[in-house]
């Protein structure tokens, strides 16, 4: 009897333990194939960048290249630039005279032109429309003169208690900026005046002479001697620098 209860008790125990094996397994075949799996991803993406690797490798060796090529052809356009030039002063050194000033202030037309329509364009971007634009100088011009027209129309629409308003405003700010400019060129003269106060006070301090050389049959004691200067004239700078000679009103 006891000897059943002990093999059924082994018995139990074997199929809990093969059980047991047989779930470790399972768990380390799913792990093989999981890390089978992980494997074969970075596998593909390894070889993905490397691809993306050499792809850009030759993108690159290819742009530069290109940009060599640029680069060359850049060159001899210059050098057929210089060799035209050349050729355009050689013949307008043997032209007419009177062909060389015509095209002499054709020359300048042109350039006053191109300075006009810039001009132009930047009053239209800062007055119409800042965006860029394809239009004519010309037509600028016309929306230039829109623009002006529609702030007059405004104007004669705003009461006069207001344009009175404004109309202080900017002359206040006007004479505040005329006091500013009048203030720091008052500063700059004082700044000025102190400096050469200082200049010449340096020079008076080495003015100071000590005794005289006297011969030995005169044994007489000398005292010694100080030049004194007119400190008037470095008063006068002190009292400009302090409280200043100009009108400041």
């Amino acid at each position: 009897m006891k000897m059943d209860k002990a093999l059924a008790k082994e018995e139990r125990m074997l199929k809990v333990l093969e059980r047991t094996i047989e779930s470790e397994n399972q768990k380390f075949e799913e792990f093989l194939k999981e890390n089978e799996r992980k494997s074969v991803e970075a596998r593909t993406l390894s070889e993905r960048e490397e691809k993306s690797k050499r792809e850009k490798n030759l993108q690159m060796k290819k742009l530069a290249a290109e940009i060599g090529s640029i680069k060359s052809e850049i060159a001899n356009f210059e050098e057929i630039l210089i060799d035209y030039k050349r050729y355009q002063e050689f013949l307008f050194k043997i032209s007419p005279p009177e062909w060389q000033e015509e095209q002499r202030a054709k020359a300048w037309k042109d350039a006053m032109l191109e300075a006009l329509s810039e001009k132009v364009a930047e009053v239209h971007r800062s007055c119409v429309d800042d965006r860029v634009t394809n239009l004519s100088t010309l037509e600028r011009v016309v929306g230039i003169e829109n623009r002006v027209l529609s702030l007059l129309q405004s104007l004669e629409d705003v009461p006069q208690d207001r344009l009175d308003m404004i109309k202080k405003v900017k002359d206040s700010e006007k004479r505040s900026r005329q006091r500013e400019e009048k203030l720091r060129e008052q500063k700059e003269k004082q700044q000025e005046r102190m400096k050469k106060y200082l200049e010449r006070s340096l020079a008076d301090s080495k003015k100071i002479s000590g005794r005289k050389l006297m011969p030995r049959c005169f044994p007489v004691a000398q005292k010694v001697k100080v030049t004194t200067e007119d400190s008037t004239a470095a008063e006068e700078d002190i009292q400009e620098y302090l409280f200043g000679s100009e009108d400041t009103s």
